[in-house]
């Protein structure tokens, strides 16, 4: 069986629950949006990783369901506000809610999105639920801000490697750290087990973004479903961009053909350093990961974290 049946049974549990709400349906203005962005199918990388690490801790997925689904709730109230500001048509190959509705019905249909999030987690039967929920809000307040510093670094050619590294760890990091985490509060983990998993997911998310930005230059388009060189074409602050402007001394490499760019990051030696970066966090995360005790479902939660790490998944 390879992974992605074995995690069939736990994707079923996802989808179902985050479906699960109640509420006026006559209300469509409101539930129709989100109905629309939950039935776009992603990944669900992050309530997997969320019930991986519970079953981890012996926690079945009937329970780490609640924190799973909040999690997954939590990260599409950030897709639907995020298309807003950035202005994006498209959605995982359909419209944004701001395009099939307005953005009214987006920032609506966001809001209630954390509305439902928090409902799930305060729902969750074991484990600490205000230091649950106390957690969950700092990680989404750091979310919002580092959505704010990459919208303020669309105006500034400033921004340096460790700026920018401190912005993707509170965009896209945080929210993948507390969902290992909150994997191991639900089985109400000791201190130690519990900053192992956030140390996993934090190593693991910062990994993930770091090479989805060289992937966006140099990744094959029919593998990766999109399309590649947006980065440079909107003239994105991403790592390469800025190591490559730290080397040269200057940023008007912008312009060039994106073939050209890659050129440019090849010999300047800049890919191959941020690639190794990335493979350093990869490794640092499933490290993390053999240190909790052996069972088929840290079994699982490695071979996710393989297959994020060779975008398998």
């Amino acid at each position: 069986m390879n992974l992605q049946q074995e995690l069939q049974p736990y994707l079923k549990i996802i989808e179902k629950e985050i479906n699960k709400f109640s509420g006026d349906r006559q209300v469509t203005f409101f539930y129709e949006p989100i109905r629309y962005i939950l039935r776009l199918k992603g990944k669900r990388i992050r309530p997997l990783l969320t019930m991986l690490c519970a079953e981890a801790l012996d926690v079945p997925p009937q329970v780490s369901r609640y924190p799973a689904a909040a999690v997954e709730l939590l990260h599409n109230f950030t897709l639907v506000h995020d298309d807003i500001m950035d202005q994006d048509d498209f959605r995982r190959g359909r419209q944004t809610v701001h395009k099939k509705w307005d953005v009214n019905a987006a920032i609506l249909s966001g809001d209630g999105l954390m509305g439902l999030a928090f409902r799930k987690l305060l729902d969750t039967p074991q484990g600490d639920v205000t230091a649950m929920a106390r957690r969950f809000t700092e990680a989404m307040l750091l979310i919002c801000e580092g959505q704010g510093q990459d919208k303020m670094f669309e105006t500034r050619s400033s921004v340096d490697s460790a700026l920018y590294l401190q912005m993707i760890e509170r965009k896209t990091a945080v929210l993948i750290e507390l969902a290992c985490e909150l994997g191991a509060m639900v089985a109400g983990a000791g201190r130690d087990t519990v900053l192992l998993l956030r140390e996993f997911g934090y190593a693991l998310g910062l990994g993930f973004q770091i090479q989805d930005d060289v992937l966006d230059v140099v990744g094959d388009e029919s593998h990766l479903g999109k399309k590649t060189g947006s980065d440079l074409s909107m003239h994105k602050q991403t790592l390469l961009t800025i190591k490559l402007r730290e080397k040269t001394g200057s940023d008007q490499f912008f312009d060039l053909p994106l073939k050209e760019f890659r050129r440019l990051l090849d010999e300047s030696g800049v890919l191959a350093e941020t690639r190794q970066q990335y493979q350093d966090l990869f490794d640092q995360a499933r490290n993390k990961a053999q240190q909790l005790p052996a069972s088929p479902a840290r079994e699982r939660l490695l071979a996710l974290t393989d297959s994020i790490k060779n975008r398998d998944w």
